[in-house]
């Protein structure tokens, strides 16, 4: 059978599902073909969305237009802010989810937006001077302008076990097979990594009166810019317990036996999401491992515990679950697996995510080699707004990395590859206190302007916002307070270290999030501005030139292995020279002095 659409989006995870639904919004004519149509927007891992970095890019997605946040108001369970005592810039919002809700969140969106959906499986793509022709499967063909695919961990996936080994992209459901020969006739060179999972233990089995509580927050949390308290189902507890030395001693005498260290794995794992084996080697001097017991949803009997995933044989797990305190009955549902998968390496494409070799493929997801949800969303929207920029012949964007975490994070990706799952952390972004996660909507807003990607109800609430900000600014310069016999203004006080946010707060009678984001805003304004400088000067290297620069051995000052950087990298200017690994302000100080000696022998 034949078919014939706009956009076509291969893979039904968080990246297909989020370049979907901006194929949509952009007025195509999209399709989502999936292995499996009853698993759409399925959690595969932890029920959980946002932490540390990650916020930042859920909140940016929902700015944008994508479903990713509001899906989680929808189905989340639990709501914390992390990072409460810290600084703005790093602070997170995580949200414990209900699996299945997300998930049927995420099904009844596609449904609502009318976005044909395929259960099949695409093996090869037909190429006419370059360009994608049609996506092949073994009964149909469909044919389209643009394809965005995200293939997840199931690219050549394989499920392990101890000594075991079977195919598959997560437990139970067969790997996605044949795109790899495609990707060797168009030379992408292709990579292994690989990712784990914990078991699952029913909640039945624990013993929760050992445990340690962990409630959520008590004052109103929200992923989406939308989010109302109404939204959110009932919420609950997470709970954490601990590894012991005896569990430590239970894994040492099997580790052989584990997939990891037993030799069948070839692929890298995550180093900041490490496996139970990894930090009982790694950490050695360690007596301890916390573990964070997670419900998987309302009505469900699983339990995530996160902190110990494994790829150890059954029976090794059994005993090695039932040493840790609270889970000596425990019952386990689902053992913990490593998977194995195919990746394309990052730098075959450019920074819109359309491959090198063909103009109209676009990748999004684990096949770049990230890890998590969040990043896989991002990867969606970027993808899924270029695919259909490409199929309306439109300029294509690029997220920059001074103003968005979706920006560093193509950069980093398309500029220098990866050599483990990437993940986002807010220390990878320089101007962190001009990106925070409450900002995302204001800093995003021109952009879903431009493109024509948010709703009306969505830009209202935006510009609502702005005008309370502008408001609640008025009041705080014009609201004058005796402090120590001097009289001074509400607005200075948001400056001062001696008055906190919830003491302003008191002395104007103000309330809500709108309050907090203008408090920071003038808090941090001396900082903001600071970055500001620093960025506009950034800026400024992009009139630096580097086109002259044949080979930077040539270069005097530069040490041997900065000049093989830049010979490899080849920068447009000093701007993008700056964001190489290792470059210092010293190094492209020597750059500049280099390209004026190239202009005055020009000059003679």
């Amino acid at each position: 059978m034949k078919y014939i659409f706009d956009l076509v989006i291969i893979g039904g995870g968080h990246a297909g599902v989020e370049a979907a639904l901006v194929g949509k919004r952009a007025g195509l004519n999209t399709a989502l073909i999936t292995l499996d149509k009853t698993k759409t927007g399925r959690m595969s891992c932890n029920p959980a969305i946002g932490g540390i970095g990650k916020s930042h890019l859920a909140k940016e997605i929902d700015a944008l237009g994508g479903y990713m946040a509001e899906a989680t108001d929808l189905a989340g369970i639990q709501f914390k802010t992390l990072n409460k005592k810290k600084g703005p810039a790093v602070q997170a919002t995580r949200a414990q989810t209900d699996k299945m809700l997300y998930e049927k969140a995420i099904q009844k969106k596609i449904k609502r937006e009318k976005i044909e959906i395929f259960a099949d499986e695409i093996k090869d793509f037909s190429v006419k001077k370059a360009a994608i022709e049609k996506a092949i499967s073994e009964k149909n063909e469909y044919e389209a302008k643009a394809f965005v695919l995200t293939t997840g961990t199931f690219l050549n996936g394989s499920i392990l076990i101890g000594h075991t080994k079977q195919e598959g992209g997560r437990i139970d459901e067969k790997k996605s097979s044949g795109l790899e020969k495609f990707f060797e006739k168009q030379k992408l060179k292709l990579g292994r990594l690989k990712t784990g999972t914990p078991p699952r233990l029913s909640s039945k089995t624990i013993d929760y009166s050992l445990l340690e509580k962990q409630p959520g927050d008590e004052t109103e949390v929200y992923m989406s810019f939308l989010g109302t308290k109404n939204k959110h189902p009932k919420q609950t507890s997470c709970h954490i317990t601990q590894t012991n030395e005896n569990t430590h001693k239970i894994i040492e005498q099997n580790i052989k036996k584990s997939a990891m260290y037993s030799g069948l794995i070839s692929g890298v794992g995550p180093r900041y999401c490490p496996s139970i084996e990894d930090k009982i080697v790694r950490f050695a001097e360690k007596k301890q491992h916390q573990i964070f017991v997670e419900p998987e949803g309302l009505e469900s009997d699983w339990v995530y515990p996160n902190g110990i995933s494994t790829s150890l044989p059954k029976e090794v797990q059994e005993e090695y679950i039932r040493s840790i305190k609270g889970f000596e009955e425990a019952k386990i549902l689902q053992y913990g697996y490593a998977v194995e998968y195919d990746y394309i390496d990052p730098r075959n494409l450019h920074k819109t995510l359309a491959t090198k070799k063909n103009p109209n493929l676009f990748l999004a997801g684990q096949i770049n080699g990230t890890t998590g949800y969040e990043e896989a969303g991002a990867q969606g929207m970027v993808a899924g707004i270029n695919a259909s920029l490409y199929v309306k012949n439109e300029e294509p964007w690029v997220p920059q990395r001074q103003n968005s975490y979706m920006g560093v994070l193509v950069d980093d990706l398309t500029r220098l590859g990866v050599s483990e799952p990437y993940r986002m952390f807010t220390s990878r972004a320089e101007h962190r206190l001009l990106l925070r996660q409450d900002n995302a909507d204001e800093r995003m807003y021109e952009t879903a302007k431009k493109l024509n990607i948010i709703s009306k109800e969505r830009e209202d609430i935006f510009l609502n916002k702005q005008s309370e900000k502008k408001k609640i600014k008025k009041m705080l310069k014009e609201t004058k307070i005796m402090v120590a016999g001097t009289k001074k203004s509400a607005e200075d006080l948001c400056k001062r270290n001696d008055f906190t946010e919830e003491e302003v707060k008191k002395i104007t009678k103000q309330k809500g999030k709108t309050f907090t984001e203008v408090y920071f805003d003038i808090k941090y304004s001396g900082y903001i501005k600071k970055q500001q400088r620093e960025l506009n000067k950034m800026k400024n290297l992009e009139e630096y030139s580097l086109g002259l620069v044949f080979d930077y051995r040539e270069v005097v000052g530069l040490s041997g292995e900065l000049q093989e950087k830049l010979n490899k990298e080849k920068p447009k200017n000093l701007f993008e020279a700056s964001h190489i690994e290792g470059i210092t302000p010293a190094a492209l100080n020597v750059l500049s002095i280099h390209l004026k000696k190239i202009d005055a022998i020009r000059a003679v």
